[in-house]
């Protein structure tokens, strides 16, 4: 920071960035001039010092065994001197010595390609020699400094760039002009006058040189391709004023959207063509040629217009990506440090909660204590949590940060789910039963990632299991599913009660298929059962075929449970992409009066909105849950309806079950992983009677809001502010302890002396040119933010009664450390949770974690449960019991 430019275009590296690619490139040459240059110079003046007295017969018979004999002791005597290097090479010295290298050099008198390789090669000494200075020279400047201060120490960068680029680079690619035009034109003749590994060699500098010649040609191309910028490195600032107010102007806005909308429409189209639509995408192609894009990627489009205006851009505020990566790192840090105060701060209430007890609890271990934490009845464990969506971290017009970072986290203590409570036990209960079915409707996509070598003949053998076990019974069953049909087929669709419409405009005959949109191997239906463990009779309806708003479901009978379930898919297609970016909220305050729930000033997810609509109209057009549930003639009446989804199935599945509540009284709704930004505050709490969530750890998407990115954003750019040291000392400090592993507990007050080290107390905060930059910033965004309206100021959460499983131990077997190592932490093997209960504003801060991501897999979530509810002493047994 600030970007660098170079022949006066702005670069996407800072000056503080080029110690990585000029300790790369410094290498290359390192090894150019100590390994490859020597050995090619050595054969190549150990054939020039050849002459043709010493390799020519009495007669001049060059190949009389006189010749070889006189040729071998010259070649003996020559090297009778030289080091063991250089004897250990001239061991190979003999293939010199064939007819065809004689030959070629007139008996040893025609040294014309030599000469010509002595010229090249002292070229290349000559150019890696400079290139190794030149460094050497970048790297120690590149260290110098910090991201916001002390840059004209940084100065000099630009000419040696420059100069590299240029002069260096012309001068190497004219090197390698000449050796190749060299090597074709007397390779032929000269081809047995060296050993094998000479030419390996050879062919290698080669390669090396033209990949040196290849990557700066494709830099200056694409700093050619860059607008010059007229300010270059030095912006006052007037200029910085006179940009920031034109900024603001109507057009400028429509622009950035226009931008945004045109980049994501492109590469959802250019991923879809990528993968041969495996992960759907014809759709998105179809409507981009229909010029669709403002209906589906307007929301997202004018939120990243939003989210980085002036940012980045060299213009307003002046950071590159490295600065990025550095503030997200930094704020690992920052949370780590302060998960672990919240962590001792909880122990040491568990130790002050036992000194009021028997004189035998006292006596405890701190490894006892922490057990007790996270398994003990009724107890409280102490986290830390953004105190108020509205708190910020305002730079005050003197340049420094007026507020308190670490004041705007304040301290809660949510209670630990325990066996002995009966409430706990059935939440833990039901959640791991359901777990399957949110996995099921994923089918052979994640079935394969979970099980890629062995996943076909796991299908196999559960195929031919099923066979065997139900052998007996093949007519019954193939009767009772008969039967099933005939109650299907053909299908009159009834009166919508919820819709209000009339008997007499729902006589529509139609045929109705047990599984729509399987293929003919029916991989999808076969991995569905596999992932549940049900039988085939279990299957009431499945629907494969997605789209946009369409999302695969099915509906599944649990006889153990006895509960009719409907199983939503999250996303999977990029679709179902397009979907989550529809941020915009929704009202639902004529839904809530359609479907009878309190949806007045109520908003939601505009996306999921749609998704649940769709899905209601086609459950009503099938009308399989009446059949199933209502009625006299029904199937199952004493069953319940359970709707289970994961990600956007789980926030498809709350909404759904808010329309379908006062057809089913006693429905329940079982979230995974659900999205963050889906219900406003009082219908989020509302519906936890009948709603539960679970959150694995560090799963951003619960966390996944507008007003959470802007705060990650802003902290992000405040922690950059902060920093005191250059890039290269951090990394080092950070890589040297374990980037990839969590911080032990009893390396809390080195972590916390680490972050002092490194990062400026809030409230000191020197005055820079950035830091000036980011007041700007900050009053763009505040104005941007104001002019969205309503659509900015609606917070959203997470919906129901949430579970969160925290992560609370780690194992310290070998191989979980070794998953760890190679994963960079993004395993979660060995991992001890503990379910804890949230409130539904707890997760209004997105956690910077390895596994933020992989917590969001409905495989890893579906694991966890069911390993906390082992511990509960839950039976987690697959599937229902067989009818047969």
């Amino acid at each position: 920071m600030p970007a660098l430019y170079l022949f006066n275009r702005r670069t996407l590296l800072a000056g503080d960035d080029l110690q990585l690619p000029s300790l790369a490139w410094g290498s290359v040459s390192a090894a150019q001039l100590f390994l490859f240059l020597p050995y090619l110079l050595y054969y190549t003046i150990e054939l020039l010092l050849t002459s043709p007295e010493e390799n020519t017969g009495v007669n001049g018979d060059n190949n009389s065994p006189d010749y070889n004999a006189m040729w071998v002791k010259t070649a003996e005597r020559r090297l009778s001197d030289a080091d063991d290097y250089f004897e250990s090479i001239a061991r190979r010295s003999p293939s010199m010595q064939t007819t065809a290298c004689s030959n070629s050099t007139s008996g040893f008198t025609d040294f014309e390609f030599p000469y010509l390789l002595l010229i090249y090669l002292v070229g290349m000494a000559i150019y890696s020699a400079s290139s190794l200075w030149y460094e050497q020279r970048i790297f120690q400047l590149s260290s110098l400094g910090t991201p916001t201060m002390d840059l004209r120490l940084r100065d000099p960068l630009k000419e040696l760039i420059e100069f590299k680029m240029t002069f260096l680079a012309g001068f190497n690619f004219m090197l390698l002009l000449y050796g190749l035009a060299s090597t074709f034109v007397f390779m032929s003749g000269y081809a047995q006058c060296f050993p094998t590994f000479w030419w390996i060699a050879w062919f290698i500098l080669f390669v090396t040189q033209s990949v040196q010649c290849l990557l700066m040609f494709t830099t200056l191309v694409s700093l050619w391709r860059v607008s010059p910028s007229s300010a270059g490195m030095e912006m006052n600032s007037d200029f910085y004023q006179r940009h920031v107010d034109s900024l603001h102007t109507h057009n400028n806005a429509e622009i950035a959207e226009e931008m945004w909308q045109s980049r994501c429409e492109g590469c959802c189209s250019i991923l879809a063509v990528s993968t041969c639509f495996l992960f759907g995408g014809k759709g998105i192609v179809s409507h981009a040629s229909e010029g669709g894009g403002e209906k589906f990627y307007g929301d997202i489009a004018r939120v990243l217009a939003d989210y980085f205006a002036d940012f980045g851009d060299g213009s307003a505020l002046d950071v590159v990506p490295s600065d990025i990566g550095l503030g997200f790192v930094m704020l690992r840090h920052m949370q780590a440090q302060r998960k672990m105060l919240a962590k001792r701060d909880a122990l040491q209430q568990t130790s002050n909660y036992g000194s009021s007890r028997s004189g035998s609890e006292n006596d405890a271990s701190s490894s006892a204590r922490e057990n007790a934490l996270s398994l003990s009845p009724n107890r409280t464990t102490l986290l830390f949590r953004w105190s108020s969506p509205s708190a910020r971290i305002i730079l005050d017009q003197g340049g420094g940060d007026s507020s308190q970072t670490e004041e705007a986290y304040r301290s809660f203590s949510r209670t630990v789910l325990s066996p002995s409570n009966p409430d706990d036990y059935a939440l833990i209960e039901e959640g791991a039963r359901f777990a399957r079915h949110q996995l099921s409707i994923y089918t052979w996509i994640l079935y394969y990632y979970q099980f890629p070598v062995t996943g076909t003949f796991r299908l196999m053998g559960q195929s031919l299991k099923a066979k065997l076990k139900c052998n007996n019974s093949t007519n019954s069953e193939t009767n009772a599913n008969l039967s099933r049909k005939s109650n299907y087929e053909p299908c009159l669709v009834l009166p919508d009660v919820e819709a209000g419409v009339t008997e007499s405009n729902a006589l529509v005959e139609q045929t109705h298929e047990t599984i729509v949109g399987d293929n003919f191997l029916h991989i999808h239906e076969a991995t569905m059962l596999a992932h549940a463990g049900l039988d085939k009779a279990d299957i009431a309806y499945a629907s494969f075929e997605a789209g946009f708003y369409e999302t695969p479901y099915c509906i599944v009978i649990d006889r153990k449970w006895k509960s009719v379930v409907v199983s939503i898919r999250g996303s999977l297609t990029l679709e179902d992409c397009v979907v989550d970016v529809l941020l915009d909220p929704s009202p639902l305050d004529a839904l809530g009066e359609k479907y009878g729930f309190s949806g007045a000033g109520q908003y939601c997810h505009g996306g999921v909105v749609e998704c649940a609509s769709w899905l209601h109209e086609d459950l009503m057009r099938h009308k399989i849950l009446q059949r199933l549930l209502l009625g006299e003639n029904a199937e199952f009446p004493d069953y319940t309806l359970r709707i289970v989804g994961h990600s956007l199935g789980a926030g498809i599945g709350v909404i759904l079950s808010l329309m379908l509540r006062n057809t089913y009284p006693n429905l329940r709704c079982i979230c995974y992983s659900p999205p963050g930004g889906l219900l406003t505050m009082e219908l989020a709490t509302e519906c936890s009677e009948f709603v539960n969530s679970f959150v694995l750890d560090s799963d951003i998407v619960p966390r996944l809001s507008v007003n959470n990115m802007e705060r990650l954003r802003d902290e992000v750019l405040h922690l950059i502010a902060r920093v005191k040291l250059s890039k290269y000392e951090i990394a080092q400090r950070i890589f040297w302890h374990g980037v990839c592993g969590d911080v032990e507990p009893g390396d809390l007050d080195f972590l916390i002396q680490q972050n002092e080290d490194m990062l400026y107390p809030p409230d000191t905060v020197p005055d820079s040119e950035f830091v000036r930059q980011l007041q700007g910033f900050e009053t763009i965004q505040q104005e941007r933010r104001s002019s969205r309206g309503l659509a900015r100021s609606i917070s959203l959460y997470p919906p129901g009664k949430i579970t969160h499983l925290v992560k609370t131990g780690q194992s310290k077997k070998c191989m979980h450390g070794l998953a760890g190592c190679i994963t960079c932490g993004a395993s979660n093997a060995g991992s001890e949770y503990t379910p804890i209960h949230k409130e539904n504003d707890d997760f209004n801060e997105i956690e910077i974690s390895p596994t933020l991501w992989t917590d969001h897999f409905p495989n890893r979530v579906c694991t966890e449960i069911e390993r906390i509810a082992r511990r509960f002493g839950i039976d987690t047994t697959l599937g229902s019991p067989p009818d047969c």
